[in-house]
C-alpha cells in the first residue's frame, strides 16, 4: 500500500510551478512513509487484517525510536503529520482501490498538542510571511508565475535577472478584472497582518469604517488610520477601534477598484460591486501558498475546487494573518493590553494562547520595529459623508 502511494506521488514531481509537487516534498513523504512502515515490521501483513487500534500506539513507539537510534525526539506537530500522511495512503491507496471501505480503515489519531503550541500550527513564521508576500506582490498580482529549473531554483537570463512567464488567461478585458481583484486579495493580506482583524470582518469592510487619526501629527496620519467596528457585527459583540498603518495599501485600494463611494465595501467584486465571493478569498490564498512553494496542489485539485497540501502540516488559513499578527507584535513588545484591545480579543485568551507577556519587553506604539511607507498623496476622503 505504501509503495503504490509513494509510486503515485513520484509521478508528480515536476520542476513547473503550480504543478505537482517538489522533490523536497516527496522526501519528505518517503521519509514519514518509512517510519510508519517499521512501526507495522511486517510488510506482509494483510492491510484488511490491521486492527482496529494498531496506529494508537505509534506516538509512543516513534519516540522511543527516536531514541534507540539516538535521533532527536520528534515535536508533535513532526508525528501529526506523519499521522495526517497516513491518512492519505489509506485513503488515496486502499479505499480509491477498494482493498477496504472508509468503515474499516484503521483509527489514525490526532496528537494532542500542549495548550501554548496550539495556535502556533496556524502562525505563518517570518520566513513563510516574507516568501508569500514577495511571491505575491512580484509575481502573482501581475499574472506571471517563476520558472525553475531541473533543481528548482529560478533560472535566470543571460542578464542575470530572473526568468517568468506570463498567463496568457489575463489578457482581455476579463483577465483584466481577475487581475484586480488578485490585487485586492493581496492588499487585503496586508492589512490583515497590520490589523489583526478577524477574516469575517475585513470581507465587510467599507470605506465609511475608516477613520482620521487626530491624535497624531499631520504626517503619521499618512500612515496611521482608525478603523470603527460596530458592536453589532463584532464576534464580541462589543465595539472598537483599531488603529493600523495601512494609509498606503488603501490608497492603492482607490486606485485599481471601481467602488469609492463610502458605503461601497473595501474589497469589491469588480462585476458585482458586492463583496468579493468566498470562493475568490479561498482560490487566492490557495494560489498563493503553492507559487511561495508552501504548498503543493493536492491531486484531486481542480479549477473548481483548489486543494492544497501544505508542507509544514500547519493550515494556513486567512485567520493565520490574524494570530500571525498577534504573535508579532507582543514579540517585538507591544503591551499586552495594547493588543488585546486592538484585536478585540482578551488578555487571559492571548496568554493561554500565544505566549507569556514579558512585562520589560513594552513599547509605546503598534508599530515598534518596523519600516512603514506612509500614502503619497492626501487622505481627504477619509471621513467624507
Amino acid at each position: 500500500m505504501i509503495q503504490q502511494f509513494l509510486d503515485k506521488e513520484r509521478k508528480r514531481i515536476s520542476s513547473i510551478p503550480q504543478q505537482g509537487i517538489t522533490k523536497a516534498r516527496y522526501r519528505l513523504l518517503e521519509n514519514q512513509c518509512r517510519w510508519l512502515r517499521d512501526y507495522i515490521n511486517d510488510d506482509k501483513k494483510q492491510i484488511h487484517k490491521l486492527k482496529r487500534n494498531a496506529f494508537l500506539n505509534y506516538e509512543t513507539w516513534r519516540k522511543e525510536r527516536a531514541i534507540e537510534f539516538k535521533k532527536e525526539i520528534p515535536q508533535q506537530t513532526t508525528i501529526n503529520q506523519e499521522m495526517s500522511c497516513l491518512r492519505r495512503v489509506f485513503s488515496e491507496v486502499a479505499v480509491t482501490h477498494g482493498f477496504i471501505s472508509k468503515d474499516t480503515v484503521p483509527d489514525i489519531p490526532s496528537i494532542r498538542l500542549p495548550k501554548d503550541q496550539k495556535h502556533r500550527r496556524d502562525d505563518l513564521t517570518a520566513k513563510e510571511w516574507e516568501e508569500l508576500e514577495r511571491v505575491a506582490r512580484l509575481y502573482w498580482i501581475k499574472g506571471t508565475t517563476r520558472i525553475l529549473d531541473e533543481n528548482y531554483t529560478i533560472t535566470k537570463d543571460k542578464n542575470g535577472k530572473y526568468q517568468t512567464k506570463s498567463n496568457q488567461a489575463f489578457g482581455g478585458k476579463r483577465g483584466k478584472k481577475q487581475l484586480v481583484h488578485r490585487e485586492l486579495a493581496y492588499l487585503a493580506m496586508r492589512v490583515a497582518m497590520d490589523t489583526g482583524m478577524r477574516p469575517g470582518r475585513l470581507r465587510k469592510l467599507k470605506w465609511r469604517d475608516i477613520g482620521e487619526n487626530t491624535a497624531i501629527p499631520k504626517e503619521e496620519r499618512k500612515i496611521w488610520v482608525n478603523i470603527d467596528v460596530p458592536a453589532e457585527k463584532t464576534k464580541t459583540g462589543r465595539s472598537y477601534r483599531v488603529a493600523a498603518p495601512i494609509a498606503k495599501f488603501l490608497e492603492r485600494i482607490r486606485v485599481i477598484t471601481k467602488y469609492k463611494k463610502m458605503d461601497d465595501y473595501i474589497f469589491t467584486n469588480q462585476d458585482t460591486g458586492k463583496q468579493i465571493s468566498e470562493r475568490i478569498w479561498q482560490d487566492s490564498i490557495a494560489d498563493l501558498l503553492v507559487e511561495a512553494r508552501l504548498a503543493d496542489w493536492r491531486e484531486d485539485a481542480n479549477s473548481q475546487v483548489k486543494k492544497v497540501v501544505i508542507h509544514s502540516g500547519k493550515n494556513i488559513t486567512w485567520y493565520s494573518f490574524r494570530h500571525t499578527y498577534i504573535t508579532m507584535r507582543l514579540s517585538a513588545g507591544v503591551p499586552l493590553p495594547t493588543v488585546a484591545a486592538n484585536t478585540d480579543t482578551s488578555m487571559k485568551y492571548i496568554q493561554e494562547h500565544y505566549f507569556h507577556y514579558r512585562a520589560d519587553e513594552s513599547t509605546e506604539i503598534l508599530g515598534q520595529g518596523r519600516k512603514i511607507k506612509p500614502a503619497e498623496e492626501s487622505l481627504r476622503w477619509i471621513g467624507a459623508r
